[in-house]
């Protein structure tokens, strides 16, 4: 047998490879089954905003097959310090299963599902793994469940204000007359009979832009770890996801009090929904305008090997 024959054998799985994995994925799958049932189940009923978390353990998974050469070139050997993860995630999920009422919280439910998850693949390939590990156990963990309502409230109500501010500035720029009270837009039009109407622009929860926002963070780092290797670019590209959403979600707001003035029904319904698409365009756009900005604020040097053989 020759040595290439050798290492491919070794390389490929076993029947008894293949067993034990498929055991473990139906133990991982049956312990926290409340929790799986749960994500899947809201993330169907509320595809628009949950949608991509049935798409993140995917991603997860690519980045760690990207990585397997690196870990089975610095050796595949199991580590029974992962262990101390794995039996701590298992204990916390219980805890908060069948714990004091205070923990019965679906996030809180999810840390346990991931530090669960890092500790078996620790215990499986070996302390190499570790940096392999980190990214795709964190975007998991941010990208891969269903967050609270209190916990996005943090972000949601901010990004209302800047919105329903940004819209009626523009408004006013643009010589109508507009009143901004909390976040409701009033625009007052006045009629042919010097009679003025009110029409009302509520920038409600759903207009705040967070669901723009979950995309592009979930997109903006899978392409920072994908097309960059400097730190510093992809910690720019993700948090240019931010002022994109809010920007593209800023400008739809403005169109739709513009589209109100036509017809005030034009602000709601199925126009309100093709306006949130119709932008999404120019919003990814403007996105992939950032990341190609950042790849040529950067110049790698030519290759010397290349550069000697173009000189000779």
């Amino acid at each position: 047998m020759n040595p290439q024959q050798a290492h491919s054998d070794s390389a490929s799985p076993n029947f008894g490879d293949l067993a034990v994995v498929g055991l473990l994925a139906v133990s991982f799958v049956a312990y926290f089954w409340d929790f799986l049932f749960r994500q899947c189940e809201w993330a169907f009923q509320q595809t628009d905003d949950w949608g991509h978390t049935l798409v993140a353990p995917l991603i997860a998974g690519w980045f760690l097959r990207r990585a397997w050469p690196q870990i089975e070139s610095s050796g595949v050997r199991v580590f029974w310090w992962g262990l101390l993860p794995l039996g701590f995630g298992l204990m916390w999920y219980a805890t908060c299963v069948f714990g004091p009422p205070v923990l019965h919280h679906h996030n809180l439910r999810g840390f346990g599902v991931v530090c669960s998850l890092g500790g078996l693949g620790l215990l499986l390939l070996g302390p190499a793994s570790i940096r392999h590990l980190i990214f795709p156990m964190l975007f998991l963990f941010v990208f891969g469940q269903t967050i609270s309502e209190r916990l996005m409230s943090y972000v949601t109500h901010p990004m209302q204000s800047i919105t329903a501010l940004g819209a009626h500035l523009l408004l006013v720029l643009g010589t109508l007359d507009a009143e901004l009270e909390g976040n409701v837009i009033r625009i007052y039009v006045m009629g042919d009979d010097m009679s003025t109407s009110v029409i009302p622009l509520n920038v409600a929860e759903a207009c705040s832009g967070m669901r723009m926002l979950m995309a592009f963070l979930a997109i903006g780092t899978t392409m920072a770890f994908v097309s960059f290797q400097r730190w510093w670019q992809r910690v720019t590209l993700i948090a240019s996801a931010f002022p994109v959403a809010l920007t593209v979600n800023v400008v739809r707001v403005l169109v739709l009090g513009l589209l109100s003035l036509i017809d005030p029904d034009l602000g709601t319904g199925e126009v309100h929904t093709m306006v949130g698409v119709f932008l999404l365009i120019p919003a990814w756009l403007l996105f992939l305008g950032v990341a190609e900005i950042l790849k040529r604020l950067v110049v790698d040097p030519p290759n010397d090997v290349s550069h000697l053989g173009a000189a000779s």
